[in-house]
């Protein structure tokens, strides 16, 4: 039922804030990434992917849906509903803003502010937890990662050529970064690889690893997810027929499985490490928005932040 499903039954209210450009995050043209450097045919022998934090310790179990906990508002202006948001405690999220990156409770407070994290016209786009407290934040025009410690110290910890969009931790001062077009690089403080894929990838819009190593790619182009494993080898793909054209926006992981954000559609999807579905969850009846970011921890309990400005807390059951 989930590979061939239709939402026709439920009609999207109209929500007033304007969808992304196909391909880009944000109202705004970005400029398209350049490689970093020229790319041979063979594959780059990179490291075997470890389990990001999110993942570690879950054990594999069958996914039914969601349940909503809890929503509230973050809105404000533009660079609030756009900027990332990244789960860092069981009632703790960080979101993006202009320039700053906030800790939000699950009641809505912001309970901290570290400004300067990216330039003042600049978003928080996406951001990923550490293994120390800390978080990276990508910042699309300053075309950098930026760390934030757990003392809220901020400090700059890779320049890039092109704007980031999705990233993810492969392990203790490694991430995995999605360049667009480009694809996938590897990235640490001393500099930037590119990663040659066993898969065609359209528009790289976001990337998640789970605990057994494997590497889910958003395509928003491509309107599909791509499974790869340990050594970036292609081993399935999610890409269901529904109502509208699907367009996975971002999607994390909860330890075996990976969850997607369907921009067009207005659902939550989980997916199997191999592709396959495991169910859709409709979020219109929660939020009359389109769902962009999302987050969890192994303890299941999902953050989702809409292109409004709203977060829906859920649990995975």
């Amino acid at each position: 039922m989930c590979g061939q499903i239709s939402l026709m039954s439920k009609t999207p209210a109209p929500q007033s804030t304007a969808a992304p450009k196909k391909g880009h995050s944000d109202t705004k043209t970005l400029p398209v990434p350049r490689p970093l450097s020229p790319r041979s045919g063979a594959a780059q022998k990179l490291p075997v992917p470890k389990p990001d934090s999110s993942g570690s310790g879950a054990a594999q179990r069958v996914v039914s849906g969601l349940r909503l906990r809890t929503t509230f508002s973050v809105a404000g202006d533009e660079s609030v509903w756009i900027g990332g948001l990244c789960v860092v405690g069981e009632d703790l999220a960080y979101v993006g803003g202009k320039g700053s990156v906030s800790t939000v409770d699950m009641a809505g407070r912001v309970t901290r502010t570290v400004s300067g994290v990216c330039g003042s016209e600049s978003w928080c786009g996406r951001i990923v937890r550490g293994d120390d407290g800390e978080v990276f934040v990508g910042s699309y025009h300053d075309r950098k990662i930026s760390r934030v410690s757990a003392d809220g110290a901020v400090s700059t910890f890779s320049s890039l050529t092109f704007s980031p969009q999705g990233l993810t931790q492969l392990s203790s001062g490694r991430l995995l970064l999605c360049g667009g077009e480009e694809g996938l690089y590897t990235v640490t403080g001393r500099g930037v690889q590119g990663v040659e894929l066993g898969v065609d990838v359209k528009w790289a819009k976001d990337v998640s690893v789970n605990s057994k190593g494997d590497v889910a790619v958003a395509d928003w182009d491509g309107g599909k997810v791509c499974i790869l494993d340990g050594q970036y080898k292609h081993v399935g793909t999610y890409s269901p027929t529904k109502s509208e054209p699907f367009q996975p926006f971002s999607l994390t992981s909860d330890g075996e499985n990976f969850v997607i954000c369907d921009y067009n559609n207005r659902t939550i999807d989980t997916i199997d490490r191999r592709g396959v579905c495991l169910s859709v969850y409709l979020t219109t009846d929660d939020c009359q928005e389109k769902p962009l970011h999302l987050d969890m921890l192994p303890s299941n309990c999902v953050w989702v932040k809409f292109d409004g400005g709203h977060v829906c807390v859920y649990d995975q059951i």
